[in-house]
């Protein structure tokens, strides 16, 4: 089975859908839409199948006009509403760069119009998948060192440019939170009852608004994980941990390693990081699956909500300064 793409934006983040997709015998790109000439160019140089009369600066053109089974939007997120909503009331099966929309109810809208027309949603959430992420995942799933009680993930650096960002409420949770909470669900195993959260931008941001954030969150378990990112500061500084029952494990990521320190112990025990397929393989291959037998992947649309309702949450709860209960969203 062949799945026929219209990739809507095939500049910036745009480029590997075509080029894992001209790669691959699966998918098969049959029309590319892009409002920049220059981007048309270079990805019909990724894939000199796509004539001129399947390039288009309008996905409506683009759907009216070529035969397909699917759209892959990655475009700036405002868009991502209606162009998704478009695309799944053309009866096309839809992946779509995070995040899903710009609100928890859009998002709510398209994954109902998805079922209602009995289409499959996907959602680029390629960051769980990276080698670090996988490994902590796996390991506290298999409760090789016991349950996971707490942790602490920090992302801090300098983003040359605000992107699509720069006038967004809660910048950076919009744009680099969605991955990291999402991130976090996967590798505790489990949901988010409830979180507290600050936003806050420096004088010298370039961002109008929640250039970082500082959260707290307590998964259903009693689990909770502390959470603090700016991409508006200077001097790069990432790290994630897990404490378990038995062991704590500390992302040492320029070395893609995990150190496993133990109960009385001077050293750590060093490990790397799992091998894992190409994390957008893993998004395409998942998105397929879900096509042809029905399996939904952890980035379905319908988890994806969850996702969403997290990153909702803690911007009710920086902007009214209270503890919000997630699952009453």
């Amino acid at each position: 089975m062949k799945i026929r793409c219209i990739h809507v934006g095939v500049g910036g983040r745009g480029v590997w859908p075509v080029k894992l997709s001209a790669s691959r015998q699966d998918f098969e790109s049959v029309a590319f839409v892009d409002v920049k000439p220059e981007n048309i160019a270079a990805a019909r140089a990724l894939n000199p199948k796509i004539t001129e009369a399947q390039c288009f600066t309008r996905m409506e053109d683009a759907l009216a006009k070529v035969e397909a089974d699917a759209v892959v939007v990655i475009t700036p997120p405002h868009l991502h509403h209606a162009q998704c909503l478009a695309a799944i009331r053309a009866g096309k099966h839809v992946f779509v760069e995070k995040p899903l929309t710009m609100s928890l109810a859009e998002s709510r809208e398209v994954v109902a119009e998805a079922d209602k027309r009995g289409v499959k949603l996907c959602v680029g959430q390629n960051a769980l998948y990276n080698g670090g992420n996988a490994t902590f995942a796996r390991l506290v799933a298999e409760r090789k060192y016991g349950r996971a009680a707490n942790g602490l993930m920090i992302k801090f650096g300098w983003r040359p440019k605000v992107h699509h960002s720069g006038g967004v409420h809660h910048s950076y949770l919009w744009e680099r939170g969605v991955h990291d909470f999402d991130t976090m669900r996967a590798i505790f195993g489990e949901e988010v009852k409830r979180v507290s959260a600050m936003s806050f931008n420096p004088p010298w941001s370039p961002y109008q608004h929640g250039s970082g954030m500082h959260a707290w969150l307590e998964f259903e378990s009693g689990a909770t994980c502390a959470y603090s990112c700016s991409f508006a500061v200077y001097g790069p500084e990432m790290g994630l941990r897990v404490d378990c029952e038995q062991a704590s494990l500390v992302e040492l990521n320029k070395e893609k390693k995990l150190a496993i320190w133990k109960p009385n112990v001077k050293e750590a025990e060093i490990i790397g990081w799992d091998a894992n397929p190409q994390p957008e393989a893993i998004l395409l291959d998942g998105w397929l699956r879900y096509i042809k037998d029905g399996v939904e992947p952890r980035f379905g649309g319908h988890e994806n909500l969850k996702t969403l309702a997290l990153i909702e949450a803690l911007g009710v709860s920086a902007d009214e300064g209270r503890v919000v209960e997630v699952g009453k969203l």
